[in-house]
Order: C-alpha cells, then structure tokens, then sequence
C-alpha cells in the first residue's frame, strides 16, 4: 500500500501537476489521521471493554461479601433471640420460685452471655477500591456500596460496642454462686438463693434488654445490606 502511495506521488511529480500532487498529499494526511483516530477509538473501545469486565467481577465479589455479612448479621440474630429466651426462662423460674430443674444449666449459661464480636467481611469492598471507585459507572450504585461500607455499617457496629458491656462484679457473682461444666452449662449451688439475690436477677434483666437493642441494630443491618445487594444485582442483570 505504501509503495503504491509512493507510485502516485513521483507520477504526479514526474508530470509536473504539483497542485494535484498538493491535494493528493493533504488527502494522503487526511488517510492517515482518520486511521490513527480509528485506531485510537479501537482502543478506547478495547479499554472500555476491560473495565466492564472488571466492574462485573468487582459488582459479583461485592454481591457474595454482602451475602456473607448478611449471615453472619443473620447468625448473631438467632443468638441474641436464643440466649433472650434462655433469660426469659431463667427469669420466669427465679420470679415465680418454679422447681429446680436440670434442663435450667443451660439457660443459666445462656443467660449471662452479652454479645458476640462480629467482624463483617470487607474483601469485596477493599477488592474495589483497589481497582478505583470510578470503575462502577452506575454512580447511585457506587454511592449506596461506599455509603454501606464506610458509613452505616461502621456507624451500627459503634453501637453494638456500646451495648450490654461485660461487668466484670457480675461475672464474679456468677463465679461464686455457680459451678460452669461444659457441654451443661451452670449448676447454681444454691438455686433457692437466687429467689431473692436482686443482683443477679437485675442484671439478667439488664442483658437481656440490652440484646433487644442489639437485635434491633441488626435488623437494620440485615435490611441495609439487603437493599444495596439489590441494587447490585439489578445492575448485574
């Protein structure tokens, strides 16, 4: 191709017909930027094509982290409503002096655990701001996904922190009235004892509503989260 551009250039200046040789050399740079501007576009296009590739992965990974919060925000909420019906039973058996009963060890054990630690996952999330947050196109989206991250899980958890903190002189009370064996919890050693210890009982009552504040934490949790999995998976589909 080149050799027979150079052809026509030397026939048109052999023949001396330098005006046509001038447009034919400005039509030869027009060729030639039109082919780097396709080229460029080809690119571009290319570029484009990688990036939403890497926004499918980035959107899938974030999809299945959230799936995983989801359940362990799930799992601690079927905990803190297990151990609150462990102190509603524990507290109906102390308040109305019910018989002493073996299957009471493991309400009594259940009954004087506050929370769980919970540690939310955020591979997805540090596995997209590692490719830039720009690589999601659907900025709604990205604002709700970096909104969950850096603002509402954070902000719920520095609740859940603040609820139902262990109480060291309760835990001592515990060590003192109660013989732990694992596997069947706590044996009190002197159950009709516990008919008037007002110190125990208060703070029974005390954890267990503070696991209602808890579970209310993760409910929105649940709820948030499930929202914005939405939204992902609507821009996947």
């Amino acid at each position: 191709m080149i050799k027979f551009f150079r052809q026509i250039r030397q026939k048109l200046l052999s023949e001396n017909k330098f005006s046509k040789y001038l447009l034919y050399a400005i039509g030869e740079i027009v060729l030639v930027v039109i082919g780097i501007l396709i080229a460029l576009q080809i690119n571009i296009w290319k570029e484009y094509r990688k990036d939403r590739e890497k926004e499918k992965i980035i959107l899938n990974d974030l999809a299945e982290n959230i799936k995983i919060n989801i359940k362990t925000f799930q799992n601690d909420l079927d905990s803190l409503h297990e151990w609150n019906l462990s102190s509603e039973i524990v507290i109906q058996s102390i308040t109305n002096e019910l018989p002493y009963s073996n299957t009471l060890k493991q309400h009594f054990h259940s009954a004087r655990i506050t929370k769980q630690n919970l540690l939310p996952s955020k591979a997805g999330y540090e596995g997209y701001k590692d490719q830039g947050l720009d690589i999601i196109t659907n900025k709604v989206l990205s604002s709700e996904i970096i909104k969950l991250y850096e603002v509402t899980i954070p902000g719920h958890l520095s609740t859940l922190d603040i609820v139902n903190q262990f109480y060291p002189p309760f835990d001592n009370h515990i060590v003192q009235n109660f013989n732990y064996l694992k596997g069947e919890g706590l044996t009190p050693h002197d159950y009709t004892s516990l008919f008037s210890d007002h110190f125990y009982i208060s703070w029974i009552k005390a954890y267990a509503q503070g696991r209602l504040d808890l579970i209310e934490v993760d409910k929105k949790l649940i709820k948030e989260c499930e929202s914005v999995l939405k939204l992902i998976e609507n821009e996947l589909n």
